[in-house]
C-alpha cells in the first residue's frame, strides 16, 4: 500500500527540519572557520610586528631555550659582539662573558628555568670579537612557545656609564687622599691647642677650638661617606666573616653615645647573646649611622629605643626615635644616594644623604634587610634583620 498524506506530509516535515539543521550547522561552520582565519591573519600580523620590532631594533635582543643556547638574534647584538648571526646562533651568551660574571649570571638563569623567579636584571660585562669589554645591563623573562620554555632579554649597553663612574671614582679616591692629610694634621693640631687652653683656663678660646675639632670630625666622616659609596658601588669595599656578638656590639656603640650625648636617654633591650656570622665593623658602622640620625632628628630630653629580638632564623635590631618624623612624600626615597629629606619648602635634611645608603648596602651585602616606619611629628623606627648562625655552627666559631 502506498504511504498516506499526512505520512508523506510528516516525513516532508523532518527532511526540512534537517535540511535547516544542516544549514544552520553549515553556517556555524562558516562563521568559525571565518573567525579561525581572522585570529590566524591577526596572529600572523601580530607576529610579523615581533619579528619587525626584534630585527630593527637598536637595542640587543636574544632569545633562548632552556640549554641556554641563542636560537634567534637581532642585528644589534652581533653588532655589540662584533660576530655574525651564524656564527653566535646555537652558543650560550656565557661564552661572551667575563669571568667574574659567569657562575652568577648561570645561577639566575637556573633559578628562572626552576620558576623561582620570575624574572631577573643583572649588570654584566662581555667580551666583544676584539676583546673589547662591554658593560650591560640585562634583563630577562621567561616565556613559552608551543608548549617549550624560553627566555628572552633585552642587554642595554652602558659602557659609557660605567666610563664615567670609573672617572668619577678615581677622583673621589684621588680627592679624598689630597684632603685626609691635612685634615690629621689639622686634628691633631686643634687638639694640641685644645689642651694649651685647658692649661691657662681659656673658656673662650676651648670652646671655640672644640668646636673647630667637631667640623673637623663631620668633614672626615663626609669624606669617609664618599669613598665607602665608591667602594659599595664598585664591589670593593673589604668586607671579614668572622663570628660575632650582636649584642655586645649594639651595648657598645649604645655606651659610646651615652658617655657624650647626656641631654637623651638611650634605652637598650636585649634578650640574651645573639652570635652572628658577618662584619661586626660594618655593622657597628650601620648602628652608629642609625643612633645618630635619632640623635640628630628628636628633640633634647627624649628617649631613643633600641631592641633587638631574635624572630625565627634572624636577629632583628630597631632604633626608635620620638622626633618629627620623616615626610610620607620621602619614605620611598630616604635610602636612595644623595637623596634628602624635604621638611619644608625651605627646609633640606643636612649632610649630603649618604648615610642611609651606605646603611642599606651593608646590610643588603650581609643577606639582611633594612626598613623605615614613620609618622611626621611623632618620630621613627629604623629596623634591619640579619641571617643567625645555626645553632650547630655557633659553638664551633666561637670556641
Amino acid at each position: 500500500m502506498g504511504k498516506s498524506y499526512q505520512e508523506l506530509e510528516d516525513e516532508n516535515k523532518a527532511l526540512k527540519n534537517k535540511i535547516e539543521q544542516l544549514e544552520a550547522s553549515y553556517q556555524n561552520a562558516l562563521i568559525n572557520l571565518q573567525d579561525r582565519l581572522s585570529t590566524e591573519e591577526r596572529l600572523k600580523e601580530s607576529d610579523e610586528r615581533f619579528k619587525t620590532v626584534f630585527e630593527q631594533s637598536n637595542v640587543p635582543h636574544k632569545i633562548i631555550d632552556i640549554d641556554l643556547k641563542m636560537v634567534n638574534i637581532n642585528n644589534a647584538l652581533c653588532d655589540m659582539l662584533g660576530y655574525s648571526k651564524e656564527e653566535i646562533l646555537g652558543t650560550t651568551i656565557l661564552d661572551y662573558t667575563h669571568p667574574d660574571f659567569i657562575a652568577y649570571w648561570y645561577d639566575l638563569h637556573d633559578a628562572l628555568w626552576k620558576k623561582e623567579l620570575p624574572f631577573f636584571s643583572l649588570e654584566a660585562c662581555l667580551i666583544n670579537k676584539d676583546k673589547k669589554e662591554i658593560w650591560c645591563r640585562v634583563n630577562t623573562i621567561r616565556f613559552q612557545d608551543q608548549g617549550e620554555v624560553h627566555g628572552f632579554t633585552i642587554l642595554e649597553d652602558i659602557t659609557d656609564r660605567k666610563q664615567l663612574d670609573r672617572h668619577k671614582d678615581d677622583f673621589i679616591s684621588t680627592v679624598s687622599h689630597e684632603l685626609k692629610t691635612p685634615l690629621t694634621s689639622l686634628k691633631m693640631r686643634c687638639q694640641v691647642l685644645i689642651s694649651k687652653m685647658k692649661k691657662i683656663e681659656n673658656d673662650f678660646a676651648i670652646d671655640m677650638a672644640q668646636g673647630m675639632d667637631k667640623q673637623i670630625d663631620r668633614l672626615t666622616r663626609l669624606i669617609n661617606d664618599l669613598v665607602n659609596v665608591s667602594k659599595l658601588e664598585n664591589g670593593k669595599l673589604q668586607q671579614s666573616v668572622v663570628p660575632y656578638d650582636l649584642n655586645l656590639l649594639i651595648e657598645g656603640v649604645a655606651d659610646e653615645f651615652t658617655s657624650f650625648i647626656t641631654d637623651r636617654t638611650i634605652r637598650f633591650k636585649t634578650p640574651h647573646k645573639l652570635v652572628l656570622h658577618g662584619d661586626p665593623d660594618r655593622i657597628q658602622q650601620v648602628i652608629y649611622n642609625l643612633i645618630s640620625n635619632a640623635v640628630k632628628f628628636s628633640s633634647k630630653d627624649t628617649i631613643i629605643d633600641i631592641s633587638l629580638e631574635q624572630k625565627e632564623t634572624d636577629a632583628v635590631v630597631c632604633i626608635q626615635d620620638y622626633g618629627r618624623g620623616i615626610p610620607k612624600k620621602s619614605l620611598d626615597n630616604i635610602f636612595k644616594r644623595f637623596y634628602k629629606a624635604e621638611y619644608t619648602a625651605n627646609q633640606l635634611e643636612s649632610g649630603l644623604g649618604l648615610g642611609l645608603f651606605i646603611c642599606m648596602e651593608i646590610i643588603r651585602s650581609q643577606n639582611g634587610r633594612l626598613w623605615v616606619e614613620s609618622t611626621p611629628g611623632k618620630g621613627s623606627t629604623f629596623c634591619f634583620t640579619l641571617p643567625m648562625l645555626p645553632e650547630v655552627d655557633i659553638v664551633d666559631q666561637c670556641l
